[in-house]
């Protein structure tokens, strides 16, 4: 398996190995401007996010942890702590 640590460690289990996976979740980011966002409803990039390994992306493995900042700085907060709702306007869609 390959070591591919370029995003950080899973959001998951905290390994190292084929984190590769972007989860978005429907909470703000920590961070403004370092998440998800949507050219058709105008959302700014605010969304929160997590990444995951494969097996924890298979296996469905609960997710504790999002990115705080970009995943490649490797700062993780915990989800729980996110209360803001962040979320598509589905009149626009």
């Amino acid at each position: 398996m390959k070591d591919n640590n370029e995003l950080g460690d899973c959001c998951a289990c905290q390994g190292t190995t084929n984190v590769r996976n972007v989860v978005m979740h429907d909470k703000r980011a920590p961070v403004p401007g370092t998440g998800w966002g949507c050219v058709v409803c105008h959302l700014p990039n605010d969304g929160a996010i997590s990444v995951i390994c494969d097996d924890c992306l298979e296996n469905e493995t609960e997710i504790r942890e999002a990115c705080w900042g970009y995943p490649n700085e490797k700062k993780r907060v915990s989800l729980n702590s996110l209360a803001e709702p962040f979320a598509h306007d589905m009149a626009k869609h």
